[in-house]
Parts: structure tokens; C-alpha cells; sequence
């Protein structure tokens, strides 16, 4: 089970990227050889789209994969390095609740209109709520690059 939970997001980044892949085709298809093309995949793949991004910064957060200035770093002795991803982790924090207060309010202002989705008329905060759910993962995946950063580095030093 914690095999699960640990890699819950690439589940999800690769189910997505499956249905995304498989209604593009269909659309494609359909362009080609009907001469219609079906606006409501669109919607669908854009929104598996911002999905797949965000899970997919969480992922690399979790690796410690995203770019860094490791030159710098580097350069850093051993026992400082675990401050710069304070920082990091610092600058991650700022952005995912960022992320997660501005989804937030995105999504109530959504549901308070009562917006739907222009082909197929589904509420639009369910799409929505993709960027809350996805600022949620790349906090906690941060957050646990950074602890594994610091109990490395701690190891390191003894």
C-alpha cells in the first residue's frame, strides 16, 4: 500500500496520458476521415493536459529532478547544502499554496456561477479542481524531498 500512495501521482499521470492519447487519435481520425472534428475531446484532453503537468512537477519533485543550481551547490560545503533546499523547499511552499488558494477561489467562483464547460456542459470546477489537487501534491512531494535532503545530509555528517 505505501508502494501505491508513494507513486499515486505516476498512476494517475499515466492512466491520463492513456486517455488523452487514445480521444486525440479519435479526434484525429475523425478529422481526417469524417471531416468532423469533436470539440469535446478537446476539453477533455486540455484538462487531462494542466492535470498531467502539475502531477508530473510533483513527481519530479519527489525525485529532487527539478533544475537546479546544483553548480552552486556544489560548491557549497557538504553541511550547508541541506539550507539551499530549505530554500528550495521555501520557494516550492510559496507557489504551491499559491497555486492551491488561487485554485481554491477559482473553483468557488466557478460553482457560484454555475459554469460549464462550453461542449459538453459539464460544471467547469470539476476541471478545475485540478489545480488545488495538483499545487497539494507538489507541496507534499517538496516537502518530502526535502526531509529525505536533510536526513541524508545528516547521515553524511556523522
Amino acid at each position: 500500500m505505501k508502494k501505491f500512495f508513494g507513486n499515486f501521482e505516476n498512476y494517475i499521470m499515466a492512466f491520463g496520458l492513456t486517455v488523452m492519447t487514445f480521444i486525440t487519435v479519435i479526434n484525429v481520425i475523425s478529422r481526417k476521415f469524417l471531416g468532423l472534428s469533436m470539440s469535446f475531446l478537446e476539453e477533455l484532453t486540455t484538462s487531462m493536459f494542466i492535470l498531467i503537468t502539475l502531477l508530473g512537477a510533483a513527481a519530479a519533485a519527489k525525485r529532487g529532478g527539478h533544475l537546479g543550481l546544483s553548480v552552486l551547490t556544489d560548491l557549497l560545503p557538504k553541511k550547508f547544502q541541506k539550507y539551499v533546499s530549505l530554500v528550495t523547499w521555501a520557494v516550492a511552499a510559496f507557489f504551491s499554496v499559491y497555486l492551491i488558494r488561487y485554485g481554491l477561489v477559482m473553483v468557488k467562483g466557478e460553482i457560484a456561477m454555475g459554469i460549464t464547460t462550453p461542449s459538453l456542459g459539464w460544471p467547469e470546477w470539476w476541471f478545475g479542481m485540478f489545480l488545488p489537487v495538483g499545487g497539494i501534491f507538489i507541496l507534499l512531494r517538496f516537502t518530502e524531498w526535502t526531509i529525505k535532503a536533510f536526513k541524508q545530509s545528516d547521515k553524511e555528517g556523522k
